[in-house]
């Protein structure tokens, strides 16, 4: 192997392995920030802190894409997850799924189809996120869309899961399918798909992976489409019928490895209302379930 390709190889492990740490335990901090102080909290940052981008295995190299999120939320026909996210909102336990997906406008003059604007890996990931006050830590694997209804009705784990944790997961990859269907088996009645939330995520990260701010905007909420399942493209915002509500603002996260550096915490301080506890899955499933005053977009 070349130097050349040496060095590029020892980028991306080093790359890879910021943001494992990033994808452990750790501090978790959230603000709501006003739609009026975006565009001086988002160029803030951008000055701050270098532009994060995922750099892994089947990673979008098209230049400047605009970085799209899809989260499923899970629950069963008696809302457990939800109820026990209100009762104990510091110390919780939820199942998710996240798509990712970029959006590349400059290409819109070149395509024929407005597919052929958008990058995305067909795996749907998933995550049990744990939440004890403001430490979090996460479960994660990936698995194919289409085994996602049998995996819930009988948490059936077929090869094909197995297969995709290899091998970048290895055996760790079906502990924590075995870990997510233990989970679910707890509640006794099948987990399904509750609701949606899509929006443009705005990511930074330090070069020593040990500070990661990511800003969340445009958020939108959907009741999870009949044909959720059985789509074989992303489930970009275009195609999930009209939304439920939206949010205004934006929701901005702190994830952290240490001490938050002064210069975010003055623009914290400056711009949000300090600490929110404001939750995507509350929001979500409180406006799919008519719980939460529609807000109208502008």
């Amino acid at each position: 192997m070349g130097d050349g390709q040496h060095s590029e190889r020892h980028a991306v492990n080093d790359a890879e392995g910021r943001d494992a740490r990033m994808t452990a335990e750790r501090d978790e901090v959230k603000y709501l920030v006003a739609r009026s102080d975006l565009a001086h909290v988002s160029a803030e940052l951008a000055r701050r802190l270098p532009h994060h981008r995922f750099t892994g295995e089947g990673a979008n190299l098209l230049p400047k894409p605009q970085h799209f999120v899809t989260t499923v939320y899970f629950d069963t026909a008696s809302r457990h997850q939800y109820r026990a996210a209100l009762e104990h909102a510091d110390h919780n336990l939820k199942l998710r799924a996240k798509e990712y997906y970029d959006m590349h406008p400059s290409l819109a003059e070149l395509a024929t189809d407005p597919s052929q604007i958008v990058r995305y890996s067909p795996v749907l990931w998933l995550e049990l996120k744990a939440k004890d006050g403001t430490q979090t830590s996460k479960q994660r694997v990936g698995i194919p869309k289409r085994d996602v209804p049998a995996f819930f009705a009988r948490t059936q784990i077929t090869p094909e899961m197995i297969a995709l944790t290899q091998p970048a997961h290895g055996a760790e990859g079906e502990r924590v399918l075995q870990e997510i269907a233990r989970y679910c088996s707890r509640f006794g009645e099948p987990m399904q798909a509750d609701c949606l939330v899509n929006y443009r995520r705005l990511p930074w990260q330090s070069d020593a992976g040990d500070l990661r701010v990511t800003l969340d905007v445009d958020l939108a909420f959907f009741p999870a489409p009949a044909d959720l399942w059985r789509r074989k493209s992303a489930l970009v915002r275009e195609t999930l019928g009209t939304p439920a509500a939206r949010e205004p603002g934006g929701v901005l996260e702190v994830k952290a490895l240490g001490a938050i550096p002064a210069w975010l915490t003055t623009l914290l301080g400056e711009r949000t209302a300090g600490q929110s506890s404001f939750s995507k899955f509350e929001a979500a499933s409180a406006a799919v379930h008519g719980e939460l005053e529609k807000i109208e977009a502008d």
